[in-house]
């Protein structure tokens, strides 16, 4: 597997390298919840991917990965904050943002590490109470 999760006193930050392939979100999809459950909360993330070699993550990977957030209802509030520097990662992260439906989490994609840190945070915003009726 392409990636690592550590947990943070502030967050969990997620390394991604190697060649990212589907099963990382499959396994991301898995250890994150079991994390949370741990932790007693949704965590923010931190998703770096300094250490990427290749991209062999189909962009329908990324759109099942975004209709799985979709349908878990987190227990708080959260964000989710990308590091990108290489062009394709940059790309995958914000298709990511941009297959999110989920109106608890909030992600964004930097080139800074420090900007993404402190966006991170930040307190994310609660969810507009009148798009959790709308489908």
């Amino acid at each position: 597997m392409a990636l690592r999760i550590e947990s943070l006193p502030e967050y969990v930050h997620v390394t991604w390298h190697g060649e990212l392939v589907s099963q990382d979100l499959t396994l991301l999809s898995h250890e994150l919840p079991k994390l949370g459950l741990q932790l007693g909360k949704a965590p923010k993330v931190l998703h770096t991917f300094d250490e990427v070699r290749g991209m062999g993550l189909p962009a329908r990977a990324l759109e099942a990965h975004g209709r799985y957030l979709a349908q878990i209802k987190l227990p708080n509030p959260t964000r989710s904050a990308s590091v990108c520097h290489n062009p394709l990662a940059f790309g995958m992260a914000r298709m990511m943002q941009m297959y999110n439906q989920n109106p608890d989490l909030e992600i964004e994609v930097f080139s800074d590490l420090a900007e993404a840190v402190d966006w991170l945070q930040g307190r994310p915003k609660p969810a507009d109470p009148s798009s959790l009726t709308k489908s």
